[in-house]
């Protein structure tokens, strides 16, 4: 389109020049015509005549101009390209590297790994957890006029040191429980500061028999952070296709634009033989310097064109380096991408449009089976019935069985007060019961029923979850049924457009037609070239979205990917360890 508009402006000048008006022409002089001397006035007529075209003729030349047009800047424009260190890279390879490099990958790596921290978490409920206390008190009071006169001790003092320390934690049936140890020194005026050692050991246990009563409810949290990774080892996956995918339609847009460099330089390449076709016919004579203005038109549009052709190639490699993360240290990678592989024309008879609705539902049932999306859709609805299943219990009334046993010692000995704990010197226990009915019951009344409609909310998620991936398989299919048509159809009409550019030229060569239309018939074959690959690259990005949309993108490149092995939360003793900073 653009030499067009070259070669308009270039007749425009020259139907300016056409109705330019001829510079003064010196005539010679005559006498003025009379009545008596018959033809003078015809005579002036025809020489000013012939005048008047030898003007015009030059006023042509002057315009029509075989150096209006410099193709020499453009030349070395294209010729002169900044070196640069390639690469060749097949599609494997980018797949490879995107795996190992691409950010979206990496940033979503992280997630398996936080949701096994959570899993770690989960568990901690269960933990048992350890408190120690120790105090020491000494005190002295008056004594009171009884204790006065009956014993004769004025002042009451007392030395005492108390030590106690528990263990306590919860049982997955809801079982809570506490191992405690107390031990007590005193020394007193009414024992005359002798040391005496009094210590017990106590069993204390809390059954819950209606809330929070059970294994499974008791363990909501691990099993939801369960699922909760699973959920995000999903979400890897399909980052990773999607990833994948982008690659690999990346990688066929530089294949096309280096293909279509190719087309643009063959254009330029008949442009320029044409050219040089019409400068040989003006030097023997046979042409006019309006032809070889025109082939010149055509060199410089299809220059600019391969410019632009270049300059696209330039910015899909600098796509494809974005998601394979290439860099020269921090800086963004100046390296030049030379795709190695290229569309398989055998791909096209993959797809039989006969088996068009058979292929079809095979690809929906496939994409019902293995799309992360599913799978994601039914975890979240298990944890919306385990968040269901907890808030119902949550509602209910509080009924807990106590009981205590306690084994003790005392002696002025400590050796002898803790032997007297194993032979049970003191000994007592207890049982009973602990109930509360909250009045009223709103807040957990509240929490159940939007648990409930979380979980209905889920349930229509996986529908519509379920129904938007069928529709992206059915685009998708028809996408690839598309292309394969195209594909042929652009590859017909390219071998169409190549017999008339041979036929047009063929008729130049005779006079027959012009180099105008030789450049029309050459821009055409180069639109159809484009178009066929254009065409063919759409197909192999088709056949991606299709593959992607069924889940089966990873299992056709081959593709075998882990997660990332979540580190080693830090050690207990490590997470215990004072740190002051």
């Amino acid at each position: 389109m653009s030499h067009r508009l070259i070669s308009l402006a270039i007749l425009l000048a020259v139907g300016t020049g056409w109705a330019r008006a001829p510079e003064p022409v010196a005539v010679e002089e005559a006498e003025p015509a009379s009545a008596e001397t018959p033809g003078m006035s015809t005579g002036l007529n025809l020489k000013y005549g012939e005048a008047l075209s030898s003007a015009a003729e030059r006023s042509i030349q002057d315009e029509i101009s075989v150096d209006l047009i410099d193709l020499e800047a453009l030349r070395e424009a294209i010729e002169t390209a900044m070196p640069r260190e390639t690469v060749r890279l097949g599609l494997d390879a980018c797949i490879q590297i995107a795996l190992a490099q691409n950010q979206d990958i990496i940033i979503a790596g992280y997630e398996p790994q936080k949701t096994e921290a959570d899993i770690f978490s989960a568990r901690g409920e269960f933990d048992a957890a350890w408190q120690t206390q120790g105090n020491y008190l000494r005190s002295s009071a008056s004594a009171s006029q009884e204790v006065f006169a009956f014993a004769g001790i004025s002042s009451i003092e007392n030395y005492q040191t108390t030590i106690n320390s528990a263990v306590a934690g919860k049982l997955h049936y809801g079982t809570q429980y506490a191992v405690a140890f107390d031990l007590n020194k005193s020394e007193s005026t009414y024992g005359r500061f002798i040391e005496e050692f009094d210590a017990r050991m106590t069993l204390t246990l809390t059954q819950p028999l209606i809330r929070a009563f059970g294994q499974k409810v008791n363990t909501v949290r691990i099993k939801q952070a369960r699922n909760a990774n699973q959920i995000a080892h999903a979400q890897l996956k399909l980052a990773v296709m999607n990833t994948i995918a982008e690659v690999v339609k990346a990688y066929w847009d530089l294949v096309g634009a280096v293909e279509n460099v190719k087309v643009r330089s063959e254009s330029l390449a008949n442009a320029e033989r044409l050219l040089r076709i019409n400068e040989t016919r003006r030097e023997i004579g046979m042409g006019a310097d309006l032809e070889v203005l025109q082939a010149k038109a055509g060199v410089a549009t299809r220059q600019g064109d391969l410019v632009s052709a270049r300059a696209a190639v330039e910015n899909a490699a600098d796509r494809l380096k974005q998601l394979l993360d290439l860099r020269e240290g921090d800086a963004f990678s100046k390296i030049s991408i030379i795709p190695i592989d290229r569309p398989n024309p055998k791909a096209l008879s993959e797809f039989d449009p006969t088996e068009a609705d058979r292929n079809r539902d095979l690809s929906i049932e496939r994409a019902l089976q293995h799309r992360p999306e599913i799978q994601m859709a039914e975890l979240q609805i298990e944890n919306a019935e385990l968040e269901e299943m907890r808030t119902r219990n949550d509602m209910m009334p509080q009924f807990d069985l106590t009981g205590t046993y306690t084994q003790g010692g005392r002696d002025h000995q400590l050796r002898q007060t803790l032997e007297g704990i194993q032979d049970k010197q003191e000994k007592f226990y207890s049982y009973g019961f602990q109930a509360s009915i909250p009045i009223r019951n709103r807040a957990a009344r509240g929490q159940y029923q939007r648990a409930k409609l979380t979980r209905r909310e889920m349930e229509q998620r996986l529908q519509q979850t379920r129904q938007n991936l069928m529709l992206n398989v059915h685009l998708a299919a028809r996408n690839v049924l598309t292309n394969q048509i195209l594909v042929e159809s652009n590859r017909q009409a390219r071998g169409l457009q190549e017999a008339n550019v041979v036929a047009e030229e063929k008729r130049q060569r005779l006079g027959v037609t012009t180099i105008w239309q030789v450049l029309q018939v050459q821009e055409d074959l180069t639109a159809a070239q484009t178009l066929e690959v254009q065409a063919q690259t759409a197909y192999e990005k088709a056949l991606v979205d299709l593959r992607l949309a069924e889940g089966m993108l990873m299992e056709t490149f081959g593709i075998e990917f882990e997660a990332p092995e979540a580190d080693k939360p830090v050690g207990f003793f490590n997470s215990i360890t004072p740190r002051w900073e």
